[in-house]
């Protein structure tokens, strides 16, 4: 039986700042010294050109462009039995930043102090990072509400280069610098321009409905996120093909396996197994759960019946 279609839904003291994905991997920031002053934002968007990588621009034009609201990415529907779902539009996002040479995003956040991240110097190159953002701290809220709840803006990931605070140029100065410009800032928050490399480092990953966040590494399993308790994965069968672990990419219809069960009896199914290594990281990966993504794919066909009997009213009204 094969994964339901989706029509139309189709990025201080000196430290040294390292990117490590663990075994485990889930992608963590590592310093390879002494801890750093916490740092933080909520947000703001800075949104300019639709840009995506030339895979994605492909993948849009082969699945078809998403018909969702412009304004807010996370747009909630309700069906007739008054349960909400989320439009994903990723074309959305990338509004929400400037897209620059390089393959990068210029965005800025802003949110109250104390900022709940750890910031680093880069270990090759000059400027400052974003190591760890802390569990339950203001980014970490600013985060989910922009990812889970739908508020307006942007949001952090680990790597994040810090290039401004409070409109103040930082862009390749040390910790030494930026530290003291954050700590030492008026009002309860800070306003920081960040700048992402959005085809290189990790993928903020959502698992639904149960709202729970990873940032994965390019190409490491999903399964991976269970290890490390972010999200259950459970299966029953033992070559892969019940869909217990089937989880769904809403917005490009791409069904992914979360085990890694096999029998020599009956091949596995071809599902892809692991985090995209091609993925603008502006956009969240949300992975919907074999059920939920029955109860979308439902939704979602309600939808476009509806629409086209609007259509279909629309045409008589004129004839």
């Amino acid at each position: 039986r094969s994964p339901p279609s989706f029509r139309a839904c189709a990025a201080r003291c000196r430290m040294a700042l390292t990117f490590v994905a663990p075994a485990n991997g889930v992608a963590t920031g590592h310093l390879r010294s002494t801890a750093g002053a916490p740092i933080g934002q909520r947000s703001g968007p800075t949104a300019l050109q639709k840009v995506w990588s030339n895979s994605a621009l492909l993948a849009f034009g082969a699945i078809g462009a998403v018909t969702v609201a412009t304004r807010r990415r996370v747009t909630r529907q309700a069906d007739e039995k008054g349960e909400e779902f989320i439009d994903y539009d990723p074309e959305d996002w990338v509004k929400r930043v400037k897209m620059i040479e390089g393959q990068r995003a210029l965005f800025d956040v802003t949110i109250p102090k104390p900022l709940g991240l750890v910031p680093a110097n880069f270990p090759n190159r000059p400027g400052v990072g974003v190591a760890k953002i802390n569990p339950d701290g203001n980014t970490d809220q600013l985060n989910k509400r922009v990812i889970i709840d739908g508020e307006e803006g942007m949001w952090v990931l680990e790597g994040d280069e810090v290039v401004a605070v409070n409109g103040t140029n930082v862009e390749g100065k040390s910790l030494d610098e930026v530290g003291p410009l954050v700590k030492n800032s008026e009002g309860d928050s800070v306003t920081l321009s960040l700048c992402r490399h959005y085809m290189a480092g990790p993928v903020k990953v959502v698992f639904l409905p149960s709202g729970k966040v990873a940032t994965m590494k390019r190409g490491i399993e999903i399964s991976k996120a269970a290890e490390v308790g972010v999200e259950d994965v459970s299966f029953s069968c033992k070559e892969g093909w019940c869909k217990a672990c089937w989880h769904t990419d809403p917005m490009f219809g791409i069904c992914y396996r979360a085990c890694s069960a096999y029998s020599r009896k009956k091949p596995p199914p071809k599902n892809p197994r692991t985090i995209p290594m091609t993925w603008n990281n502006v956009v969240p990966l949300w992975l919907l759960n074999w059920r939920e993504s029955l109860k979308w794919a439902k939704f979602k066909k309600a939808q476009r019946e509806e629409e086209k009997k609007e259509r279909l009213a629309q045409r008589a009204a004129q004839a």
